[in-house]
């Protein structure tokens, strides 16, 4: 299946950051999830690791593959950028529980369940 001409997988890895306190890169605090694995499950069922870092870098890890990029947290909004062209947002209006699972959908439609660990 493919989302925005991007297969599913890495949809579902901008999902989990999307469920990312610090300081983000532009001052303001982060979300509480920043430097916690996030376990981020895609509507396909593929389960895929998220590690959101204090200087707006992040990991997914997925299919033994391990993917870099940007993120950015604004207006009650997670943001991943995986290149220049292609971001994705996330709605983050309350704080995460560890071990509670919440189902989020992107700006892009894309739902997944993410788990903070």
């Amino acid at each position: 299946m493919m989302i925005a001409n991007r297969p599913l997988p890495l949809a579902a890895l901008a999902a989990l950051a999307a469920l990312a306190g610090c300081v983000t890169p532009r001052g303001e605090p982060l979300p509480e999830f920043v430097g916690r694995p996030l376990s981020v499950e895609a509507a396909s069922g593929q389960v895929s690791t998220l590690l959101l870092h204090p200087d707006g870098s992040f990991e997914a890890r997925y299919n033994g593959k391990t993917r870099e990029g940007r993120w950015d947290f604004r207006n009650g909004s997670l943001c991943y950028a995986w290149t220049e062209t292609y971001r994705e947002c996330w709605p983050h209006t309350a704080p995460f529980r560890r071990g509670r699972t919440e189902t989020i959908r992107s700006d892009h439609g894309n739902i997944v369940k993410v788990t903070m660990q």
